[in-house]
């Protein structure tokens, strides 16, 4: 897409480019839903893969909603929760020596995949929740039985992962999702990737308590944990999804100009972010009034039914 078309749209029909861009997006998840239903008898259970700030959360739970109202009830898990205790991961680092909180081997996969055939099965399950602030898993004392015609999501970036899921192909959609589109500039092209860390700048920062500065730092290792843990897996994905949304750069043109200019005085010349920064400075601001709560995007800026 033309950063001069997404110009215009944002200029001469703001809603309309909102309303047009989530329905394309609702459009790919009906369609989605609806081969699920078909297959709810055999395949129950439904993985969701995609590299850091695809989207997601925001996709299993909008997914969700949609088979619900199809008369499938839903149930939708976080693999976050199914991280082992930190003190069995403090060997597990990335090439700075730092921890590698990407590392698929941070997983109780044994526990996991236990749950998955028992949740496919129809047995009763205790989920687990894990406890970032003590690197702690725990008991949540929840107990998920699935019942008949009733579904299960489970969203996390190894998901497809075999060593992760193991043999889930014949009880499991899944589903990878990442951004797909490139935005032009003459002749340059904004990389996908580039997107998602403008999701992460604003996302870090507002709820995770991280800034710029930092979320910058751990680029590199993120972009090292998707090339080496989650893009190798894609290819298992009986479904593709692409989470890009027309008009979302121009709404977070006003919320990141500022921080990608600061960003653009010590970031290494391959990263991107001076090319990130050209593209917001040519961007016609937008305000986030037309986004809609439910909508993808709001998993970043906020005020999403989802998220908090």
């Amino acid at each position: 897409i033309s950063i001069h078309d997404i110009n215009r749209m944002t200029e001469d029909a703001p809603e309309s480019f909102v309303i047009d861009s989530e329905a394309a997006y609702d459009k790919q998840l009906r369609t989605l839903a609806d081969d699920i239903c078909r297959h709810a008898k055999e395949r129950p259970i439904t993985l969701i893969s995609g590299p850091s700030g695809s989207g997601k959360t925001s996709t299993a739970c909008r997914l969700e909603q949609i088979l619900d109202a199809s008369g499938f009830a839903t149930h939708t898990l976080s693999m976050d929760n199914y991280y082992a205790d930190g003190t069995r991961n403090r060997e597990i680092v990335d090439q700075f020596g730092k921890p590698d909180y990407e590392s698929p081997l941070r997983l109780d996969t044994d526990l996991l995949n236990t749950q998955l055939e028992q949740l496919a099965r129809g047995e009763a399950v205790e989920l687990p929740i894990f406890d970032f602030t003590e690197q702690k898993q725990k008991k949540s004392g929840k107990i998920l039985k699935r019942k008949p015609n009733e579904l299960i999501i489970m969203e996390g970036i190894h998901a497809l992962n075999p060593t992760v899921t193991g043999d889930s192909q014949e009880i499991a959609n899944r589903i990878y999702l990442s951004v797909r589109t490139r935005i032009k500039m003459e002749n340059t092209c904004l990389h996908p990737s580039l997107i998602r860390f403008a999701r992460r700048l604003i996302r870090d920062n507002r709820s995770r308590g991280r800034s710029p500065k930092e979320s910058y730092e751990m680029l590199a290792s993120i972009s090292r944990g998707e090339n080496l843990y989650i893009m190798p897996y894609k290819h298992f994905a009986n479904y593709e999804l692409d989470t890009f949304m027309g008009y979302e750069l121009s709404v977070y043109q006003p919320l990141l100009l500022e921080t990608v200019r600061a960003l653009t005085e010590n970031a290494a010349p391959d990263s991107g972010i001076s090319i990130l920064l050209r593209f917001l400075e040519i961007l016609t601001p937008m305000e986030p009034a037309w986004i809609p709560e439910q909508s993808l995007v709001r998993e970043f800026i906020g005020g999403s039914i989802f998220t908090n």
